[in-house]
């Protein structure tokens, strides 16, 4: 029996997105097997020279379209007609005035379901600003929370972007299931704001007897061994903390009332740390990520994306994806995160070079080769060999 095809097999997306969290939304649905047309202006997304490009826009295919110009926005509406899916991740009332807005859009096919991800929101105070991952990290309160009351800290991993994405995706996967109920689609909306506040659901909590937690724990925090080495230390719970007690042979700090809770060891942090980081001190980082292994305590070392990337777990996972790219060579990027039994996903290919797929995606929504070789003279689009 050929194995079932993927979850969103035969769901078409148009992907008018740019930058991280619209353009990996699109991607994570291309993992799941949809059709993504990326929709990229003449001169390209506007983070291609980034690296990240590579890792946000894995299996779409690329068409070069100029929105600004009335034939653009009508490529648009052809493939409209025939996708379930169009995401978009411009300042509010952009995609209005190209012709590409939900309105416009819904009224050509009323299944669709219309995605836009915004800074602020597409209406309140704020709603015309741009915005960024790092402004709403600044604003949402991550780096003070990474700063432990010190200095902020900057999390250049983007957290509040992919957030952001994995909402969005949840936002479209639900439209497309409740479009089965009810035929129609809808739109829906997220923003970097909703992302910052819902991606701290335990901190963003607040009441009056609610202890404060921006302080440094010294059995969950980074610690570096007597060879220089740097761990982590997980421990977060009483389970936990008795093991290392033991492991480290400091039993008789287990039953010391100033240690006796999460809470007692961060009230007395200034206690317990010079004990823990000394004890670390004496010995280098293997002995320590042995030892605690050993005792079931959970602690890794310090790496580099790329040494990550070579784990053993990591590997076993196929979650790396390996490809010969014609602008960069050997690309290897991130593989799929999610495993299905039923419907397993399927390699969906490298990301596009600029404008790869427009000949044939225009053929596709009825354009002739003569139709396109005019719209190319006329700069409403460009395919990957021309400039």
């Amino acid at each position: 029996m050929p194995p079932s095809p993927p979850p969103l097999d035969g769901i078409r997306v148009v992907d008018l997105t740019s930058y991280i969290a619209g353009s990996y939304a699109a991607m994570q649905l291309a993992d799941l097997g949809a059709a993504v047309i990326k929709v990229e202006a003449l001169e390209g997304d506007s983070f291609r020279e980034l690296p990240g490009f590579f890792g946000w826009n894995r299996g779409k295919r690329s068409i070069a379209v100029n929105l600004k110009n009335p034939e653009g926005s009508r490529i648009v509406h052809r493939l409209a007609e025939r996708a379930d899916v169009v995401m978009e991740n411009m300042r509010p009332g952009v995609a209005e005035r190209l012709g590409v807005g939900y309105e416009r859009l819904s009224a050509i096919n009323p299944r669709l379901v219309y995605s836009s991800v915004t800074a602020f929101g597409s209406t309140g105070p704020d709603a015309d600003r741009p915005g960024f991952d790092p402004i709403f990290q600044a604003l949402g309160g991550l780096m003070t929370l990474q700063g432990f009351g010190g200095p902020p800290v900057y999390l250049r991993t983007a957290p509040t972007d992919y957030y952001t994405a994995a909402l969005a995706t949840q936002g479209i996967l639900s439209a497309l299931f409740a479009r089965e109920r009810t035929g129609r689609g809808q739109r829906v909306e997220t923003s970097l704001l909703r992302g910052a506040l819902a991606l701290q659901a335990g901190v963003a909590i607040d009441y009056p007897t609610k202890p404060t937690l921006i302080r440094d724990n010294p059995t969950y925090r980074l610690y570096q061994a007597g060879d220089g080495g740097w761990f982590f230390l997980a421990v977060g719970n009483q389970t936990f903390w008795l093991k290392l007690c033991k492991a480290l042979e400091l039993e008789h700090l287990a039953d010391d009332p100033r240690f006796g809770s999460w809470l007692a060891r961060l009230e007395n942090n200034q206690a317990l740390l010079p004990l823990i980081e000394s004890k670390f001190k004496s010995r280098p980082r293997d002995h320590w990520l042995e030892l605690l292994a050993q005792h079931d305590i959970p602690a890794a070392p310090v790496q580099t994306v790329m040494e990550f990337m070579r784990h053993p777990a990591v590997r076993h996972h196929d979650m790396i994806r390996e490809y010969e790219h014609p602008e960069v060579g050997r690309l290897r990027v991130m593989g799929q995160p999610i495993a299905f039994t039923g419907t397993p996903t399927r390699d969906p290919g490298p990301p596009p070079t600029l404008g790869e797929h427009t000949d044939a995606v225009l053929r596709e929504v009825g354009y002739t080769d003569e139709e396109i070789a005019g719209l190319v003279a006329r700069g409403v689009c460009r395919g990957p060999a021309r400039t």
